[in-house]
Order: C-alpha cells, then sequence, then structure tokens
C-alpha cells in the first residue's frame, strides 16, 4: 500500500520518502520549499493524540531540545500538528544511524572511541543545561557523511512514554539499554542514566552485541536490575583488559557508582586504547574460575586484605545445581559438609556440587531449618582435588562490625560464574524488626544488612569481611532500582551454630510433592499438613549425556524427552558438559508397555513413544 503522506507538504516540508520508522514515529526525506534544502521530518503516531495534554507536553520537550544548540545535536527547525499527527522537522543527516554500522559487525577501537567522545560531548552539554536524553541508543546517534556522531530524540521518548504510561501501556526508553533506576517508580532519573546506556551502546560497538539479552523486554528488564555486567574481554579477546574496568563502572546497576560524567567515561576510553591506565575507572581482574583469577565487582574495596581474604575462600565456594535448573551458591566445609539457603535445594530431588577446579560431586541434605533458611548438605564422596588448606580458607568464627565496614560476596550470579561483589557493612537486624515495608522476609535469625553485596544467584553464598571471617550467609536482595541497594544475610554466627549442630548428621532427606525436604517415609507434609508423596532421585547428568531441541540434556538417541514426553532431537553428538543441570537417564529398569522400550524407573515417559509410565 503506498504511504498516504509522501507527496504531501508538512510544516511547510514536502514528504519525499521514508528513511526509518520505530514503534511510534515515522521518520520521512523531505524538502523545506521555502529555503530548498533536505530536512528529515519525523511523525508521531496519531493515537498519542488521545491524551488531551500531550500537544502540550510534546511542546515544551521539543522547545527546550532546540534550545540545545551544539555541533553534535541535531537541530530541530519547527514542530507542530499535520492532520492529527505531531511531527518535528529537523535538519537531515545523511550518514545513517551507529546501528546501521554496528550491524556489520564489531568496531575498532579508534573509531569507538571517536563516537563515543563525540557523543560525550552532546551529553555533557546537554546535561550541563539541565536536559536528560532517557533513549541513549545506536538509532538514536546518526552519523553524517564523514561519520560524525549527532546525537538526536532528545526528550521524544520521554514525552511518548509519559503518555503511554498514563494506562500503564509501557516504559520510558528502550528495553536493552535501559538504567536499572528507570524501571522504579517515582524515582528519581539523573544523568547517570544516560551514562548507562552510553555503557551499553560501547559495549555493543566493540562486541557487536547487547550485554542484557533475553529472547523478551521482560528478561532484558530483569537483567539490567539482576545480572552482573559481563566482562568485555570475554567477547574480545584482542580487547584489552581496561576496557573491562570501564564497561564495568559505566554499567553498574547503582547510578552513584557510575562515571560522574559522560567525558570520564570517553576519556579512560581514549587512555585504554592508547595503553595508558584508565584515570578514572578501577582495574578489574578479567579471568574467570578454573584456578585463574576471579572477576570481581567495582563496590569491592580494592584494599589488599581483603581482596587476601577473597582468594584464601574462593575454592570453599561452590555451585549448587538442581535437576530443574535452579542454581544457587553454597560453602565447602571440613568433614564433606556444604552450608547453604534451604531456599536453594528445599525441594530438590537431585543436588550436584560443582567445585571451582571442575570437580562435580552428588550431595544430600541431611539437616535443613526453615525459620532460618539454612541446609546442610552431605557429599557422597570427598573432594578429590582440594587440599585441607583450601577447606580453610574461611575463618569459622565471627566478629563485631562496625557499619561502613568493607565486605565481599562470593557467588555465581544468575548461577554463572565464580565473582565478587561488595558493599558496606550497615546493621544486625533481629527478628521481628522489619528491614523494610515490603520486604516480607520473617525469619528467626538475625540478619546482616548490606549495600549492594548480594547478586541474584549469590544465595547461600559466604560473605566475609578483610580478615575472612565468615559474616553470614547471602540471603537476598531487594531490587537495587527500587531500594537503594539493600541486601540481607543470615548472620554468621547463626550459620556456623547450626553447621556445628548438624556437621556429623548422616541421614539424607528425601524430596517430596510439597517441594519440601523431609524425613524419608512422610505422609504428611510437617509444614502444610497436606499428604505428599515422595519424589524419585535424579541422577547427576554423566558425561555421555547430549543437548536436545527441548532444551535438555539426555543420553544419545532418544526420539521423546522424558522430562516432558515430547518428541525432541538431538542437537549436537557432542556431548554436552555436565556443568548444565538437566536430569538424564539412569540404568534402563522399565518396559514401556506400548512400544517394549526399556528405559529408567525414575522416567515419567517412555523416550522412545512418549507414552507416560503411570
Amino acid at each position: 500500500m503506498p504511504d498516504p503522506l509522501i507527496g504531501k507538504i508538512i510544516g511547510g516540508c514536502e514528504v519525499l520518502s521514508p528513511l526509518g520508522k520505530g514503534g511510534m514515529s515515522v521518520i520521512y526525506l523531505a524538502r523545506q520549499k521555502s529555503v530548498n534544502r533536505e530536512v528529515a521530518v519525523k511523525v508521531l503516531s496519531a493515537t498519542l493524540l488521545g491524551d488531551s495534554t500531550f500537544m502540550e507536553r510534546f511542546s515544551r520537550e521539543v522547545e527546550t531540545t532546540a534550545r540545545l544548540q551544539h555541533p553534535r545535536i541535531v537541530p530541530i527547525f519547527d514542530y507542530g500538528e499535520h492532520d492529527g499527527q505531531p511531527y518535528i522537522v529537523m535538519a537531515h543527516i545523511p550518514g545513517g544511524s551507529l546501528a546501521d554500522l554496528i550491524s556489520f559487525g564489531p568496531m575498532t577501537m579508534a573509531l569507538t572511541s571517536r563516537i563515543i567522545s563525540e557523543v560525550a560531548e552532546a551529553l555533557d552539554f546537554a546535561h550541563g543545561h539541565g536536559v536528560i536524553h532517557r533513549d541513549i541508543k545506536p538509532a538514536n546517534i546518526l552519523l553524517d557523511s564523514l561519520q560524525n556522531a549527532i546525537l538526536t530524540d532528545f526528550g521524544v521518548a520521554r514525552v511518548i512514554a509519559a503518555t503511554q504510561q498514563l494506562t500503564r501501556d509501557s516504559i520510558l526508553g528502550t528495553p536493552s539499554h535501559l538504567a536499572p533506576e528507570m524501571l522504579a517508580d517515582n524515582n528519581e532519573i539523573t544523568s547517570a542514566a544516560d551514562i548507562y546506556a552510553l555503557g551499553v551502546t560501547l559495549y555493543q560497538m566493540l562486541t557487536g552485541a547487547i550485554p542484557f539479552g533475553g529472547d523478551t523486554a521482560v528478561q532484558m528488564l530483569w537483567a539490567h536490575v539482576n545480572q552482573p555486567a559481563p566482562l568485555i574481554t570475554a567477547q574480545r579477546a584482542d580487547l584489552p583488559p581496561a576496557l573491562d574496568a570501564i564497561t564495568q563502572m559505566a554499567l553498574a546497576k547503582s547510578p552513584a557508582a557510575r562515571y560522574h560524567s559522560a567525558g570520564e567515561l570517553a576519556e579512560d576510553l581514549a587512555e585504554a586504547i592508547e595503553g595508558r591506565a584508565a584515570s578514572h575507572a578501577a582495574e578489574v581482574p578479567a579471568a574467570r574460575g578454573g584456578g585463574e583469577d576471579l572477576a570481581i565487582s567495582e563496590h569491592v574495596a580494592t584494599s589488599p586484605d581483603i581482596k587476601a581474604a577473597i582468594r584464601r575462600a574462593i575454592e570453599q565456594v561452590v555451585k549448587i545445581v538442581r535437576p530443574d535448573g535452579i542454581t544457587g551458591t553454597g560453602v565447602a566445609l571440613p568433614g564433606d559438609t556444604v552450608i547453604t539457603c534451604l531456599h536453594v535445594v528445599d525441594g530438590a530431588p537431585g543436588i550436584y556440587i560443582h567445585f571451582r577446579n571442575g570437580e562435580q560431586i552428588e550431595a544430600d541434605a541431611v539437616a535443613v531449618e526453615p525459620h532460618t533458611d539454612l541446609a546442610i548438605l552431605r557429599l557422597r564422596s570427598a573432594p578429590q582435588r582440594l587440599t585441607e588448606d583450601q577447606l580453610n580458607g574461611i575463618k569459622l568464627s565471627t566478629r563485631a562490625l562496625e557499619p561502613g565496614e568493607n565486605l565481599a560476596a562470593i557467588g555465581h550470579p544468575l548461577g554463572l560464574d565464580w565473582s565478587v561483589s561488595g558493599g558496606h557493612f550497615n546493621a544486625i537486624r533481629q527478628p521481628g524488626e522489619d528491614p523494610l515495608p515490603d520486604f516480607g522476609i520473617t525469619l528467626t535469625a538475625p540478619l546482616v544488612q548490606v549495600d549492594v553485596v548480594i547478586n541474584s544467584g549469590n544465595s547461600g553464598g559466604p560473605i566475609l569481611d578483610a580478615e575472612g571471617h565468615l559474616v553470614g550467609i547471602a540471603d537476598s536482595i531487594i531490587n537495587p532500582a527500587v531500594a537503594n541497594n539493600i541486601g540481607f544475610a543470615i548472620e554468621g554466627g547463626v550459620a556456623l551454630q547450626f553447621w556445628r549442630d548438624h556437621a556429623a548428621d548422616q541421614t539424607p532427606l528425601a524430596a517430596y510433592t510439597c517441594d519440601h525436604l523431609h524425613k524419608d517415609g512422610e505422609k504428611y507434609c510437617p509444614l502444610t499438613g497436606k499428604p505428599v508423596k515422595p519424589l524419585e532421585h535424579v541422577d547427576m547428568p554423566t558425561a555421555d549425556a547430549v543437548r536436545y531441541t527441548c532444551g535438555h540434556i539426555h543420553p544419545p538417541g532418544l526420539a521423546y524427552c522424558p522430562l516432558i514426553g515430547k518428541p525432541a532431537e538431538q542437537i549436537d553428538a557432542t556431548p554436552a558438559s555436565t556443568d548444565l543441570p538437566t536430569p538424564v537417564v539412569a540404568a534402563a529398569q522399565f518396559k514401556c508397555s506400548n512400544c517394549g522400550f526399556e528405559f529408567a524407573a525414575n522416567l515419567g515417559s517412555c523416550p522412545r513413544c512418549g507414552k507416560p509410565r503411570r
């Protein structure tokens, strides 16, 4: 269908051809007849005028932007309304956008540095005049014929999203580049939000990918709030390690931990490319796990004492993996035991312990305490690759803490890597004290309140002071965008006493249909009083397991997923890493009544024909 606006006169400009399209607007190449020059006309959706106050707010934003006279900001010539559609007339920048350039793949460091520097000039100028862009992304960074960067769309995202939010239809900004604080209701938005989005853009320029991905906008937004920023050198080994420090600082969850200005980011980037130390960002060790160095968040104090404590303790920190894919963290302690949070393992029909050196051992829960959210696990065999010294890196004692002391948490953000985040001790919250009105935790154990220390996936991991004492067992964090980065840990003394009381326990607890762990032989859940049945144990994945199209890993040669009973095909004949948390089939013990195929008794469906076992 022909575009009805082609050939029309909008604001004294003849519309010639479309240049691009967004969710709520279309940009056209046009000719401004009064001065005979090519311009760009951005036409917004007519649905926005359903809000009676839209044009008033739209006019205010456009007029504010038009006053930003800077060579790195697109000039605005006119604005108004045409046949029920708001429009803006601005300069036509002929070189496309940064998004077009990134589509060809990762960019060179030199070109990246120059463009970031030019965008930073525009941002610092706007921020100096009290204007925040709120939607920095490659599509809003235009390029002239010499690939000089010119920033566009100041204020447009704000006025569109404000209109949509009247009906709670949308959020302000683009999900792939959205700062965590922009997800909070009534949260103050500062220039730090633009710097965060510029950090995402920098990562995208150098790698060709966004740092926080996802199949949906919701997954992206969750990652911005909870997922640690990935190291850029993990994507491009040819980049200098200093770039990790720069991107980590730009993408800090807390606005206060980011660069104070876009210019500081650009300055550090230029210095890193020249091989000089960054002036503003602290060094970030870039390697991961497996005996290498570990990723340490910018929030961890740089004192050698706390870093030494981290390195002494790191081998005791384990990743806990369940058959259902849930992962968490635990602390390996003497006597082939592991302490963790109960919510990490509760109801799991299999518990797999992964050590940093690559060793993997199955474990059983032998003691649980719902009121303190603690659990003790017993390894089914002793770790072979850990020395006695490596199992004694954490001091199994506590001490009184002073507010403001630096702390470090070791764990597995999102269950992925051995890494470290940090913060400061704030207070001890006793049972019955409500640390935050909407937190909802009702444990009987005292809680250590900290700031910016517990990432999602760190539950069950240790929190240490500079001397290596076990301050607490990481338990929960509140969205840093809405609660000033408040996190809570189970007080170390409570955790250690629970471990001492149960370190000698031997009898494994069983998983039940109530999603809890109880003694073997229970007919009713002791917590809910409802009838329950035990779940069959799921063995740890074996080395010959391969990934299937169902998303799980199973032994090779199956036609149906034994977990969901649907057809599935092998993706690759290469054995998958046993680090994957999906259960696999054990020895054949049951004969299918439909096709006669023998399969493991713990499977609910026949892997060959898909018929349910019961």
